[in-house]
C-alpha cells in the first residue's frame, strides 16, 4: 500500500533534507582593480520558496556600484539566471551588502558580482 504525504510536507521534508546553496563568488576578472569582496558578514541570497519547488538553479551575474566606502548605489543584472525569482533574491540582496572599502578619491567602483543558487540532494 502506497503513502501519500500531503505536497506541503512533503516540499518541508526535501527543503530539509536538500542543502541549498546560494553563494557569491569571486569573479575572476573584475572590472577594476582592487577586491570586489564583500566586507562579511553579508547575507546570502534567499532561495525563494516557489524556486525551490519548481527546481530552478543558475547563477546571477550582478554589476554593482559602490561608493568609496563600498556602500552599493547601483545594483543591476548583467546576466540573467534565467529566472525572474532568484535574479530578485539576489539583487535584493546585494542591494543591502556591504563591501571592502576602497581608497576615498571620490570616484564609484564598478563590480562584477555572480550569485549562484543550486539545489543538491
Amino acid at each position: 500500500m502506497t503513502t501519500h504525504r500531503p505536497i506541503g510536507k512533503t516540499l518541508a521534508a526535501s527543503a530539509t533534507i536538500a542543502l541549498l546553496m546560494a553563494c557569491s563568488t569571486p569573479s575572476s576578472s573584475p572590472t577594476q582593480a582592487g577586491e570586489w569582496a564583500p566586507n562579511p558578514p553579508n547575507p546570502k541570497a534567499p532561495y525563494p520558496a516557489e524556486s525551490f519547488a519548481a527546481r530552478e538553479q543558475g547563477t546571477v551575474l550582478l554589476r554593482v556600484q559602490t561608493t568609496p566606502a563600498g556602500r552599493p548605489t547601483i545594483v543591476e543584472v548583467k546576466q540573467s539566471s534565467g529566472y525572474s525569482r532568484l535574479d530578485r533574491s539576489a539583487v535584493e540582496t546585494v542591494r543591502k551588502w556591504q563591501f571592502k572599502p576602497t581608497p576615498d578619491d571620490g570616484t564609484e567602483v564598478g563590480r562584477e558580482v555572480p550569485i549562484g543558487f543550486a539545489i543538491i540532494h
